[in-house]
């Protein structure tokens, strides 16, 4: 069900695995925390938090995590490079959950994460996300600078929207760039923007598997934040299936990953994909292969 001609890349990443056979390797799940408007956010500019709130989703998320068998991380979005700062300090102390540091495409933002993770002496459980077409020369020479190794590949661009193969191309074009830069823990976002553009993701992830093998995903919940008809058609009530649903369509398709959007949804995103990693691991029955005890199967029955 799941043949590929390169051998499948696994990558241990802040005590996470991920990559590898899908229905053998559980998929990691990664929420996004301090996004905009996001109500667990005092003051975006500082970066002041509601701490009490923020324990308690962190330990939700964790207690899931502990419950299926599937890994988290956590996608940490900041507007500015004091916020950053704070966000990745007060996360260090407060949860093992490796960090992606996202400044929403800002590089002084990124940089200031990179480098407050280094203060920290956490590098190895941080990765940037993402490097993308745009990113420049100056951003490369800094990541290796401060001695980075782990970062999220974006293969989307305007031209790359509604091509396969150009995203596989773009896949292979940046991480020839960032393995020059040192960078060696290498996963890949294949882009979602909306529901058409998911369809598109999910085969570039196929397409980058075969050819290159490394780490698959996408942030498949985007497909239902584009989606304006679906509260006027279908009310409140579809949202939470159209988000579940987004999610497990990657994960069928031989997703390593999945972007499921803010962390307030581990709830319902986690045990659905549990679900289907344990259905997975059935694919390998007949050749006799089964997952460690680590893995959903053992954890959700």
């Amino acid at each position: 069900m799941y043949e590929y001609k390169s051998q499948q890349r696994t990558l241990e990443f802040g005590g996470v695995k991920i990559g590898g056979t899908p229905g053998l390797a559980p998929t990691v799940l990664i929420g996004s925390i301090f996004y905009s408007k996001d109500k667990l956010v005092l003051d975006p500019k500082a970066g002041d938090i509601d701490k009490p709130q923020t324990d308690r989703v962190l330990t939700e998320v964790a207690d899931m995590s502990e419950r299926t068998g599937l890994p988290s991380m956590l996608d940490v979005v900041a507007s500015s490079s004091p916020a950053m700062r704070r966000y990745i300090t007060y996360l260090a102390d407060k949860t093992s959950m490796p960090l992606l540091i996202d400044g929403s495409g800002s590089q002084d933002v990124n940089l200031a994460g990179i480098e407050m993770a280094r203060e920290n002496g956490m590098l190895d459980r941080v990765m940037l996300n993402s490097l993308t077409p745009e990113t420049s020369n100056e951003m490369y020479r800094k990541m290796q600078e401060a001695g980075l190794k782990s970062a999220v590949i974006l293969t989307f661009s305007k031209d790359a929207m509604s091509s396969v193969a150009k995203r596989t191309e773009l896949a292979d074009q940046i991480l020839a760039k960032a393995t020059d830069s040192g960078l060696t823990n290498l996963i890949i976002d294949t882009g979602v923007v909306d529901m058409l553009t998911l369809g598109l993701a999910c085969k570039a992830m196929q397409s980058i598997k075969d050819k290159l093998g490394y780490p698959v995903g996408c942030g498949a919940h985007n497909a239902v934040n584009m989606w304006a008809g679906l509260v006027p058609k279908f009310g409140k009530d579809a949202k939470n299936p159209a988000l579940v649903g987004s999610s497990l369509m990657p994960v069928v398709l031989g997703a390593d990953f999945v972007l499921y959007g803010p962390v307030k949804h581990a709830g319902i995103v986690f045990p659905s994909v549990a679900m289907i990693d344990t259905a997975l691991s059935g694919v390998l029955l007949e050749k006799r292969i089964r997952p460690d005890r680590q893995h959903p199967r053992f954890r959700i029955g």
